[in-house]
């Protein structure tokens, strides 16, 4: 019962990825740790190697240590969300909640990410929210709303031989899902 979960443990225990997270005026480094004073470098290694963003750190003029603007200024949209994904992961949740946190993304570092997030996240639970179909396609169960209503709940495969409202959604993403 999660009424009985002290909210405090409650939020140690999950990860979250909005689509508009907060950065903040900081170090690449104190982004992704935040208020963590014995900063495990392995671990945010291997974060930022699941998020994508590692390349991209090593590129920039102080690596870990350059400084980003408010609402992280002098990043991509795409940089943004990888560097919120890092965050997330580096606090090794047990729950890992994503809203639309890939839809900034080209769809090769997209798939990358799912690709690298189910494996790092395997045996524990990802909820995600996404328009994009080809995010949501290898989950477990997918749950199809529409306008605030659940209309089918199925894994993929089986979600396609109802040929219902998912099957629909498919065919009219076509181009962007590999069948």
């Amino acid at each position: 019962n999660i009424t009985s979960i002290n909210l405090r443990t409650w939020r140690n225990l999950c990860g979250v990825v909005m689509q508009e997270g907060k950065i903040f005026t900081d170090t690449i480094k104190n982004n992704i740790v935040l208020d963590d004073d014995n900063v495990d470098h392995e671990h945010l290694l291997h974060c930022c190697e699941v998020a994508q963003i590692m390349r991209d750190i090593e590129q920039m003029p102080r690596g870990f240590e350059t400084e980003i603007g408010e609402q992280g200024r002098g990043l991509s949209g795409g940089q943004k969300q990888r560097l919120l994904i890092a965050r997330a992961l580096y606090r090794n949740p047990k729950y890992l909640f994503l809203d639309e946190a890939t839809n900034a993304l080209d769809a090769v570092n997209e798939q990358k990410i799912v690709k690298a997030l189910n494996s790092a996240f395997e045996n524990r639970t990802v909820v995600v929210i996404a328009h994009r179909l080809s995010t949501i396609r290898h989950a477990d169960q997918i749950v199809v709303m529409d306008q605030g209503r659940i209309v089918e709940i199925g894994n993929h495969d089986a979600l396609l031989k109802r040929k219902c409202y998912y099957y629909r959604l498919v065919e009219s993403q076509k181009g962007n899902m590999d069948e």
